[in-house]
Parts: C-alpha cells; structure tokens; sequence
C-alpha cells in the first residue's frame, strides 16, 4: 500500500516537471548549443527578481541565412536580429527580454501612480482693494429744490470693511420771493465714512459729511456773492447687483443731519437800516441723496 502510494507521488512530481519543461520548450525554443530555457529564465530573474514576468516572454533562435535569427516577443512587442554566432544571440535575447520588461513595469507603475495633489488654493489677498465710483443722482434737502448731483468716490476695502472718502457737486438751484429778490444757490462738498459689507452686493455706511453752499443775489440793486457751510454725519446704504470682473454697478443712498446750518441774508431788505437782515435761505436740519453709481475696483 505505501509502495504504491510512493509510485503515486513520484509519477505526479516527473509529470508536473515535464509539463513545465515543455511549457517552457513552447516559449523558448533555443538550439542546445547555444542555452537552456532554464539558463533563460534564470538569467531573467537574476536581473529583473522573482517576480519577473517570464511566462510572457516568448524567444526562439533558429538558423538563418546569416547564421541565426532571434526572434523575441513580449505581448506586442517584437524584437528581431540576425547574427553568426549562436551564444551572443543567446545573450542579446536576454538584453533584449529585460528591457523590454522593465520599460512595461514602469508603465504600469505610472500609470497606478495617483495623480499630483491639486496646488493648493492662493491664500485671500490681505491687501485692501481700491474702487474708483462715479455717480449721477439727485440731492435733496441741501438746496432750496431737488437738483442733478454728481458724485466721484474712492473707496478702501479690506474684506468686510473699509473706507470711502468723496466730492460732491450739486447744480444750482433758485430761491425767490414774491417780488422775484433772492438767491441762487449751489454746492460742493465732501465726506469721509466707514463702510460694513455683510455681502459682496450690499454696503452700509456711517461717516461726516460738509457742503459749502455758494449763492449769488438775484433781483437786487446791488448784488453780492456769499456762502455758508453745512455739515454733519451720515448714514447710507449701497447695493451693487451687477459686478463682471473689475467692473460693477449699483445704486445708493445717504442722508445728512445737519449740526452745522448755514443761512442766505439779505441786508436792508425794504427795512430801516437798523433792522435785522433778512433770512431768504436756512440750511434745513436734513438733506439726502440717492445716485447711480459706476464703478471700477482693482
């Protein structure tokens, strides 16, 4: 019974040992004076370690019209030469496989290589954005009648906040009396505010505003030129829906209340000499604006 179970194991072990030989014979088929499919595929694993892919090298040598031709052939790839001598051929089919095998293991590897992480994004910029705003619109309050405004402002942003500085240029506008005596008046002014952004489409802003009101006689014998100032703080809101680029429009609107007020006089206005002038024009305590603004931010 052991005997025969031992005749088993032998007949099995030269079985597998002639299938792989001839597996090998199938791939490798060199003549015998020039080297053995197991000098091949050892010569093969010394260069490229035992994990070489042998099983896919396919290498034959034969006689040829210029002595012997090799032939090698790994998946779709094709290498042919042609020598005299047997053995340097024997050598070449190996130079030849272990190129061939390692510029495959490398393309594998690149291609299972994960790509380059993503640049990492550019920190927000921490110095402040500048905009350049024009403006047309109307002011209120400051003059005697609603009049055409224009307005240029520079503005400092720094992610939710900034500052705004501006100049101000109101037409002039007509105060008479009955008897067709008075004043016509304009204004220029400036401010400086604060702005608060809670979005990048809406602005707030607190800050001090001052006009200088100019005004010219009219109807009187006499005329003469005076002005008068003025001032106070301001409160003001801004939206900006449209924004391309560098570009952006939008509009806005402020109020003034005025600590300081000035007043147009007339002196001996149809009065005795020691009575007191005659008040043709008070700063009013509130003024407003409202604008279309254009503007630019770099």
């Amino acid at each position: 019974m052991g005997l025969c179970r031992r005749h088993g194991a032998l007949s099995a072990a030269l079985a597998f040992t002639l299938c792989a030989e001839r597996a090998h014979a199938e791939r490798v088929d060199l003549p015998s004076d020039c080297g053995s499919p197991a000098d091949f595929e050892r010569e093969l694993r010394q260069r490229l370690g035992e994990d070489a892919p042998v099983s896919s090298v396919q290498v034959s040598i034969a006689p040829g019209s210029k002595g012997y031709h090799l032939r090698v052939q790994i998946g779709s790839e094709l290498r042919e030469l042609d020598d005299a001598s047997c053995s340097e051929l024997f050598r070449a089919s190996i130079v030849v496989a272990v190129a061939v095998l390692m510029h495959a293991r490398e393309a594998k590897a690149h291609e299972q290589e994960p790509p380059p992480p993503a640049p990492p994004k550019a920190p927000p910029s921490e110095y402040p954005k500048l905009t350049l705003t024009g403006g047309v619109g109307a002011g209120i309050g400051t003059l005697p009648k609603p009049v055409l405004a224009f307005e240029l402002e520079g503005q400092s942003l720094w992610r939710s906040w900034g500052i705004a500085l501006d100049a101000r240029y109101l037409l002039p506008a007509d105060k008479l009396e009955q008897n067709g005596q008075g004043a016509t008046l304009s204004a220029l002014g400036a401010g400086v505010a604060g702005v608060l952004r809670p979005s990048r489409f809406w602005q707030a802003r607190l800050g001090f505003a001052a006009q200088r009101l100019s005004g010219s006689g009219v109807g009187i014998k006499s005329p003469s030129d005076s002005s008068v100032w003025a001032a106070g703080p301001t409160l003001g809101l801004g939206w900006y829906p449209m924004q391309r680029g560098a570009f952006w429009a939008g509009l806005g609107a402020e109020g003034q209340l005025n600590a300081i007020r000035g007043k147009f006089q007339i002196l001996n206005y149809s009065r005795m000499i020691s009575s007191e002038p005659h008040v043709i024009y008070p700063v009013p305590w509130l003024a407003g604006s409202a604008f279309v603004r254009l503007g630019v931010v770099w």
